[in-house]
């Protein structure tokens, strides 16, 4: 069960996931926030984000089209959000591992709301001994070796990643902005991508065939989703947007086909309510967290 030790990092929420929760030793999911926002380095904001997209979730409708089943009534506890420790990224990355440690030794689903995309890697870190495969939405690489001086934040996080898990064990859906380090790297390795231009130029199926075809080889995986992924016409209030992203009719069909009984957890990351239009962004983060476990609790569509 859950353990004290770890609850000691855990805030409760003020307001529920969807509206409700039920209790934690009868849920499949944990929803958990990690209000990081120490390491972002141009729009700031991100401590924001876990309330505001628990606020918006309690609007949206839960029928599911894709897969025809409802969200509502999930087995779905939510446990607040971990307590940032300010200014020291070691002591609350410690927090979150020991917080992760009992949801993951409970066989329960982490549905972990950023945050910064830094929180990923010590999620993974605690997830390491799954040996899972990560597959990443985001606009940006995040491979850096280092970034503006600092080994460890947004822009760096996938190649902190790489390090535990290897390059060859990581898939990336949407990029469309990297430096020339990070291109020659992927050049190098043979990291599998698949940009946004090719996303919106070809059938949604190829980039279904690229995804389960890396999924059959793994024996778990965690999903990780940057809001950047999006265009900014449909996710304003992220930490670093760019042009020509993904649409989430898109994104959503590639989820409805790739999220099955594999699923280790996932997390949504980079949101900056403050500077959203009319809470779109938070808006569909929420969807996404809906679909996606409805998607893993009803199984995934056939290609």
């Amino acid at each position: 069960m859950f353990t004290s030790k770890a609850m000691l990092y855990v805030q409760e929420p003020i307001r529920s996931f969807g509206g409700y929760s039920v209790p934690y030793d009868k849920a499949k999911y944990v929803v958990l926030g990690i209000p990081l926002d120490e390491a972002g380095t141009f729009r700031p904001g991100y401590r924001f984000a876990p309330y505001k997209v628990r606020e918006v979730s309690e609007a949206l409708e839960t029928y599911s089209l894709r897969v025809k089943a409802d969200y509502d009534g999930s087995p779905v506890h939510d446990l607040g959000d971990v307590v940032i420790t300010p200014g020291d990224l070691e002591k609350t990355f410690y927090k979150v591992e020991e917080v992760l440690k009992s949801i993951i030794s409970d066989s329960k689903i982490p549905v972990i709301i950023g945050g910064e995309h830094t929180i990923t890697y010590p999620i993974i870190k605690v997830l390491r001994t799954y040996k899972p495969c990560v597959i990443i939405f985001d606009a940006h690489f995040d491979l850096r070796y280092e970034y503006l001086g600092s080994r460890m934040c947004h822009a760096t996080v996938m190649r902190r990643v790489s390090e535990i898990i290897g390059l060859r064990n990581m898939v990336f859906v949407g990029v469309r902005a990297f430096c020339g380090e990070e291109a020659n790297l992927v050049r190098q390795k043979g990291v599998k991508y698949v940009t946004a231009h090719e996303v919106l130029k070809h059938d949604v199926s190829k980039t279904v065939n690229v995804l389960v075809k890396f999924i059959r080889n793994c024996s778990r995986v965690y999903l990780t989703i940057d809001m950047d992924v999006f265009d900014p016409s449909f996710a304003p209030a992220v930490g670093n947007p760019e042009p020509e992203g993904l649409t989430p009719t898109l994104v959503l069909d590639i989820l409805s086909y790739i999220t099955d009984n594999k699923l280790l957890g996932l997390d949504i990351t980079e949101i900056t309510p403050n500077y959203d239009v009319n809470d779109i962004t938070s808006i569909l983060a929420a969807k996404l967290i809906m679909e996606i476990v409805t998607y893993h609790r009803v199984g995934s569509k056939s290609p």
